[in-house]
């Protein structure tokens, strides 16, 4: 199957046709899963709603298509999630949900059966077939900048951690406009005691709370999860680290590609950064369609397929909402406070997430002006060596790079373990087509998935990269620490030692780009 990303966005930072389809045509065409092997029934398993049965392959049995809410459709559509309705007999679990509603709709989530769907909110699981006592959990979260991606995409595929004696979870979460979205007639109603805007978030938090209440059932340790993910999902993981309706409900935390220096736009009142009330924004959405209306049913019967046509409307105020319930303050002012949760951390990003600005003119122009300002950037210069250094790797070091690493020296300096590392590694098949990593093109390697993206033709020594990167993820999710035996060992965050996932392997050591780092900060971070 092949897969094409008209455009992927990143919070308030569009990563527009020059990007997306560099990300599209190095990690997302030609994904194929495994050659599966004969599937045979696994045994039942009894949850709070009802019992399962999944499948086994080989030495991985699966639980697939695991309703962990009610279906958000109808009178449930802009409602936080709902119990699930329980069922008599024994269900089958061998097949995955629809994934939910794409903005997209050739992106990552309409590349796989069944078809997207409201009706979306379904959880996976991997665990091995022969398992003693209690294992780890470990929960992902998809990226797509909140507006495409499923958690069956074959990239995920969670037989690789389980045969590692993980159980892995993964679980989709509502999109778009149908998991963002606030309106003045759905904050008077308040049909959930206040909860409202922020509706894939809701599903995050209720997939976490699932696995609380049904992990045991697969053997799983509801005392040692660690949720990890990707781009929106590693901006979602640190969201969670800071939202106090997700504390305990995980013990580590590993964020990838992970972004969130702008504000979240507020229900009723402008950002401090200049974004349009976030209720306006839905208002002025609904007029597009055709649709003026304060009762919120009505807002609930607009058809899906209409709010799914204006996916890209007015994008640039797209994104979490600062909703007084979930998010009270800002991702950073959670931080800077010491207000996220006491669990160890691994963040990183990869050697260069985004292809530098091609001219003034192109969109990372305008996105970076909130934090460096075109006149600023002569002052950079000296940190980076060069101009063309600093043209090259400024958008990346402004959205992923330099924020990760303050984030993760903030959680350091609170006393909780941390970890950055950098991804540097490039497939010899497309050496000659990139500068440094990608964003996302780690993803194959830390599933152990490489034959999922055939395209990039892995070799062995991608293969031994992915075997070490794997094994330092399990590790931290079984000890809260990434030392796995016979591997270098993992140098704690202290803004200037990393470990650099290189084609020659696992590399701890200094942080050559420490000077440029510590030159951004100081200008950007107060901004964020």
């Amino acid at each position: 199957m092949s897969i094409s990303i008209r455009r992927f966005a990143v919070g308030r930072f569009a990563l527009d046709r020059f990007a997306a389809g560099l990300l599209a045509a190095v990690l997302l065409v030609g994904l194929t899963p495994a050659t599966p092997f004969a599937a045979e029934a696994a045994a039942v398993v009894r949850l709070d709603s009802g019992r399962l049965q999944g499948a086994t392959r080989g030495d991985v049995t699966s639980y697939k298509g695991i309703p962990f809410a009610a279906p958000p459709v109808g009178a449930l559509r802009w409602r936080a999630p709902q119990p699930v309705a329980p069922w008599s007999g024994v269900r089958s679990a061998t097949e995955f949900g629809s994934p939910c509603l794409q903005a997209n709709p050739t992106g990552p989530g309409a590349a796989v059966a069944p078809p997207p769907s409201e009706d979306c909110l379904y959880v996976n699981v991997w665990r091995p077939l022969r398992a003693r006592g209690t294992l780890p959990v470990m929960v992902w979260i998809y990226g797509g900048g909140l507006l495409n991606g499923a958690a069956s995409l074959p990239l995920y595929d969670g037989a690789q951690f389980a045969r590692r004696g993980v159980v892995l979870v993964s679980f989709n979460y509502r999109l778009g406009r149908f998991g963002i979205f606030a309106h003045p007639a759905l904050s008077r109603e308040a049909a959930d005691g206040g909860r409202i805007a922020n509706y894939g978030l809701m599903d995050q938090i209720a997939a976490l709370e699932w696995v609380q209440r049904n992990i045991r059932a697969f053997g799983g340790d509801p005392h040692r999860v660690t949720i990890f993910g990707e781009s929106a999902g590693a901006a979602s993981v640190d969201i969670l680290l800071a939202t106090q309706a997700a504390r305990g409900l995980f013990q580590g935390a590993i964020a990838e590609s992970g972004y969130g220096r702008a504000n979240f736009a507020r229900l009723a009142t402008a950002s401090p950064d200049g974004k349009q009330p976030a209720e306006q924004d839905g208002v002025a959405l609904m007029k597009a369609i055709g649709v003026e209306t304060d009762d919120p049913a009505t807002l609930r019967a607009v058809p899906a397929a209409e709010i799914q046509a204006k996916a890209s409307y007015n994008m640039a105020t797209f994104g979490f909402i600062l909703d007084g319930k979930l998010l009270t303050q800002d991702l950073w002012a959670y931080y800077r406070q010491r207000l996220e949760a006491p669990v160890p951390l691994i963040i990183g990003s990869n050697s260069l997430e985004t292809p530098a600005p091609p001219s003034a003119t192109s969109p990372f122009a305008h996105q970076l002006d909130p934090y460096v300002h075109p006149d600023e950037k002569a002052s950079l210069e000296a940190a980076y060596g060069s101009r063309e250094v600093l043209d090259l790797n400024l958008s990346s070091d402004v959205v992923f790079d330099g924020q990760g690493r303050s984030l993760a020296l903030l959680h350091a300096a609170h006393g909780y373990p941390t970890f950055v590392y950098r991804f540097s590694a490039v497939p010899a098949s497309v050496a000659d087509r990139l500068r440094g990593a990608p964003h996302a093109s780690e993803l194959p390697y830390v599933f152990d998935n490489l034959d999922a993206v055939p395209a990039l033709k892995m070799q062995a020594r991608d293969q031994a990269l992915s075997d070490a990167m794997i094994a330092y993820w399990v590790a931290f999710a079984k000890t809260g620490k990434p030392e796995p035996q016979h591997l270098p060992s993992w140098p704690p965050a202290d803004g200037r030692h990393i470990m650099d996932f290189t084609n020659d392997g696992p590399n701890p050591g200094l942080d050559e780009r420490t000077l440029r780092y510590e030159a951004l900060a100081r200008l950007v971070d107060p901004r964020s």
